[in-house]
């Protein structure tokens, strides 16, 4: 059983129920497809065996719920918290915190590595959830009780599911293995909008050279910020597309701008007196200023033979462990690391894992053998 609030009166009767909770199970529903920030929907609730579904669109207030959030005294449970706490950043200013990550957990206990809600839920639990509704739209009214039930389902198990890998977590003693990934979690700079480093996701930004990437980083900045002000989607602005032509192909008047594949001069020409001005803006950035794309360099035989060494050590470490090896690092996190110099990871728990096997490795104290039929870790006398 569940409520399905819809009143700023059933909410504060619903965040009084829930008031001395030490945790709660939280999950949300939103639309992202026409609109810059996400729209948010549905908040799904489990705390204290109270159960609920809370439908902001009829609501308006949330500040009663919004002051559970806020509460450090109260661990919000989340799989995959990443975009619930975007948007819960974007209405409160703040994010909530403290937070507890299955998904996150899921990879220190050896379940899973990035690991979906429904398979966890199926692996933890046996329960096989219902797929029907994934592609509802929530902000439609009314919601049916189909869509309900499959919205509760995320709060339902994983009120269920956060007890048992608490105590697996203390059991193995790696419940501060999580400190450092929920600490980013709740960072709020972990999702503060960076105009000017936009142009670093638009893709086919390789092809450009460093001018024309000092353009880009004007448009696309331009871009963002408008996108923001209006609440509308990047692309419905101006393509990907068309913002690599206008950097590659630098017009200097409205008729060379209407030239380009996929203008649409009805639409832009209001647009096209301030993409000349940032063009020109780009074009006279100085050289020490252009911008540049990481260039990866392909690792030496002689870093490519540590970095096999130091993946066999982490495949070793994670065995150990129970955990998956890219858990600790990918090859691709090694050879940077290979590459820059270094010889560790973190300090977090990854790197204690690895990190004194790694210089031992590398001064000679350890070697990689075989015993008893496996590969092992060996100190060298």
């Amino acid at each position: 059983m569940f409520e399905v609030i819809d009143t700023v009166e059933g909410l504060q009767l619903f965040t009084q129920k829930i008031s001395a909770a030490k945790w709660m199970a939280l999950d949300t529903e939103f639309l992202r497809e026409r609109t810059y920030y996400a729209k948010l929907c549905l908040i799904q609730v489990e705390a204290e065996e109270h159960r609920a579904c809370i439908d902001p669109l009829a609501i308006g207030d949330l500040s009663s719920f919004f002051e559970i959030l806020a509460n450090p005294q109260v661990i919000k449970v989340l799989h995959a918290a990443h975009q619930d706490l975007e948007i819960l950043m974007q209405l409160t200013g703040n994010v909530p915190t403290p937070i507890f990550d299955t998904q996150v957990a899921a990879s220190v206990l050896g379940i899973g590595d990035q690991m979906g809600y429904a398979r966890l839920i199926e692996q933890m639990l046996g329960v096989s959830l219902s797929k029907t509704q994934s592609r509802t739209d929530w902000s439609r009214r009314p919601l049916k009780p189909a869509q309900l039930e499959y919205a509760i389902d995320d709060v339902r198990y994983l009120a269920k599911v956060y007890p048992m890998m608490m105590q697996q977590l203390e059991t193995q003693q790696r419940v501060t293995w999580l400190d450092n990934d929920f600490n980013k979690a709740t960072d709020p700079n972990t999702y503060a909008i960076n105009e000017r480093q936009r142009w670093k996701k638009i893709r086919g930004n390789q092809v450009l050279k460093r001018p024309q990437l000092a353009i880009l980083r004007e448009l696309a900045a331009w871009r963002e910020e408008r996108a923001e002000q209006s609440d509308r989607p990047r692309k419905w602005i101006i393509s990907d597309d068309v913002l690599l032509d206008l950097a590659r192909q630098q017009p200097s008047s409205s008729k060379q701008i209407n030239e380009i594949r996929g203008i649409n001069g009805e639409r832009t020409n209001k647009y096209h007196s301030n993409w000349l001005e940032l063009i020109q803006k780009g074009k006279n950035c100085p050289e020490t200023e252009w911008p540049e794309l990481p260039r990866s360099k392909k690792p030496t035989p002689t870093q490519n033979t540590l970095i096999d060494l130091l993946m066999i050590v982490i495949q070793i470490q994670a065995k150990k462990h129970n955990i998956t090896p890219a858990v600790i690092a990918t090859r691709k996190q090694v050879a940077n690391m290979v590459q820059a110099g270094k010889s560790k990871l973190s300090d977090d728990w990854r790197g204690k894992l690895v990190n004194q096997e790694f210089a031992d490795i590398i001064s000679g104290q350890l070697s990689i053998g075989v015993e008893n039929g496996l590969t092992s870790l060996i100190m060298r006398s």
